[in-house]
């Protein structure tokens, strides 16, 4: 079983890396959609993940490393996500969507205070096809956007409880991937189109520290409170910006012509740095409701100029702020006579401010989720398989923006023995 799951997990990696996994128009900001730091129990509970989301707390939370302080058997958790979009803008709209792996983890305890985890999972990414036209003077003109790619993470944690109830934890991430973008812009009528285009190469760490205190209230009941702090990064990034003009025979380019090109392959791209603070009250292996808020300094992005690009030149980044609200019950954990009791249901509702502005239009979105948790295996191993659905609305139509409507699903495994620990045989 340990060898099927570890061949699973290489298999799983090289799937991720090469997966297209986004296409959302608001992408094309920044460095890509944001994907990290949420598996499918989390999503379940409105995306919190600075506390524990396990009614066992046999999940391994890679979010806050400092979470783990109750985890006592080896988990490895693979994951995939799909999301079906509906986009408006003015009387336009399209439809579109997605499915991709989104999580292969493996962490264990270390001792009988530590825990240790290494994961892989995409981190951001970029997927749009926008077509523009306008009319000036009589002459039709089209601009194509199109982007493609993402930044993947590779990362690993460690926690160590400190005192009754305290614990510390460090994660460390290391980014990597490529984003490439380009505008063609055509003339109706005319055969010669221009291509602007930026291909970029990211890498470099990110570091997150985490820390929880757990208070017992009572026989049953548990407070807490937990926080995190994400420094901010400079990716090292190598970037080539091209600009060339070509004409079509059919449906064959023709006659390409470089204008211009720019490389640069030691320049950075500043990452915002992230604070996380949130609190759980809950009733052992029953119930639990938390509250989060994040804040991001979304206004300390920068990245290389990325020459005549209209998504760079028109957007402002901004600090803005994460509120989620949510939850789990679960019937009874020890039921014997109802599968269904023993099953962990989740909800919760999200809101997110915008971190950027376009054309001085904030960006931003607000959801509802729900979720259940399926035991599998042994009863008292806390193995499970994790189901997520989650609506949400991003945007607006003003300043012919996109209004974009999303549906999205999430499907994981948690599997949970013991591994790397001498049985004891009376």
């Amino acid at each position: 079983m340990k060898w099927i799951i570890c061949s699973l997990s290489l298999f799983s990696v090289v799937t991720i890396k090469a997966q297209s996994i986004s296409v959302s128009p608001y992408s094309a900001y920044g460095v890509g959609e944001q994907l990290f730091d949420n598996n499918t129990e989390q999503a379940g509970m409105g995306g919190i993940s600075t506390v524990p989301t396990n009614p066992f707390g046999q999940s391994a939370n890679f979010s806050n490393p400092a979470a783990n302080q109750n985890l006592r058997m080896t988990t490895f958790n693979a994951s995939g996500s799909g999301t079906n979009y509906n986009f408006k803008s003015g009387t336009d709209k399209e439809n579109a969507g997605r499915f991709n792996v989104s999580n292969i983890s493996l962490a264990f305890p270390v001792g009988e205070k530590g825990s240790f985890g290494v994961g892989f999972q995409p981190y951001t990414a970029l997927g749009y096809d926008i077509m523009n036209t306008s009319e000036k003077n009589n002459i039709k003109q089209a601009v194509q956007l199109k982007g493609n790619g993402g930044l993947n993470s590779i990362h690993a944690f460690y926690s160590r409880n400190l005192a009754k109830g305290f614990s510390l934890g460090l994660r460390v991430n290391y980014l990597f991937g490529e984003l490439t973008r380009h505008e063609v812009l055509a003339i109706d009528g005319a055969s010669l189109a221009v291509d602007y285009s930026n291909k970029s190469n990211y890498r470099g760490a990110q570091f997150t520290l985490g820390s929880m205190y757990a208070k017992k209230i009572g026989k049953v009941h548990n407070l807490n409170i937990g926080a995190t702090y994400t420094v901010g990064t400079n990716l090292r990034t190598d970037y080539t910006d091209l600009t060339t003009t070509y004409t079509y025979v059919g449906t064959t380019q023709s006659s390409l012509d470089t204008i211009s090109i720019a490389r640069n392959s030691n320049a950075k791209t500043k990452l915002p740095q992230t604070f996380a603070l949130a609190t759980s009250y809950s009733k052992d292996n029953s119930w639990s409701l938390a509250l989060e808020a994040k804040y991001n300094t979304w206004s300390d992005f920068k990245q290389p100029f990325l020459n005549n690009n209209t998504a760079a030149l028109n957007t402002k980044y901004k600090n803005n702020i994460r509120l989620a609200l949510g939850g789990y019950w679960v019937p009874d954990f020890n039921s014997y006579k109802s599968y269904f009791d023993r099953v962990t249901y989740r909800g919760g509702l999200y809101y997110q401010s915008a971190q950027y502005s376009i054309y001085g239009t904030d960006v931003d979105s607000y959801g509802a989720t729900v979720g259940i948790g399926l035991p599998i295996g042994k009863q008292n191993d806390g193995s499970m398989m994790n189901i997520s659905l989650e609506y949400g609305q991003k945007g607006k139509t003003t300043n012919n923006l996109i209004k974009e409507n999303y549906l999205g699903v999430k499907v994981g495994f948690d599997i949970n023995d013991i591994w790397f620990r001498k049985r004891v045989i009376d």
